[in-house]
């Protein structure tokens, strides 16, 4: 389970664009294949199904789920994406 602060995901949820269930440019298929290269994880896996299992809440679930080197490393790898977006 990642120890991320409540601020730090309001700041990422919002950078991120996720309050509407969404992920930045993400669809489900380019959303799946950046966590899976990104984290070797299939984010669409029942474990990180959570509300409605929109893409915004998977990668929630996610941030609950894993630890905190694995969620570092895909919030590094999102930001990294963002950057290159913007």
């Amino acid at each position: 389970m990642a120890s991320l602060l409540s601020i730090e995901k309001v700041k990422l949820e919002r950078l991120f664009d996720m309050g509407s269930g969404y992920i930045l440019d993400f669809s489900n298929r380019t959303f799946q294949e950046f966590i899976l290269e990104n984290a070797k994880i299939d984010i669409y896996d029942n474990k990180y199904d959570y509300a409605s299992g929109s893409k915004a809440n998977r990668l929630r679930a996610f941030w609950d789920k894993e630890p905190n080197f694995v969620v570092g490393r895909l919030i590094s790898n999102l930001l990294e994406y963002w950057k290159t977006q913007n």
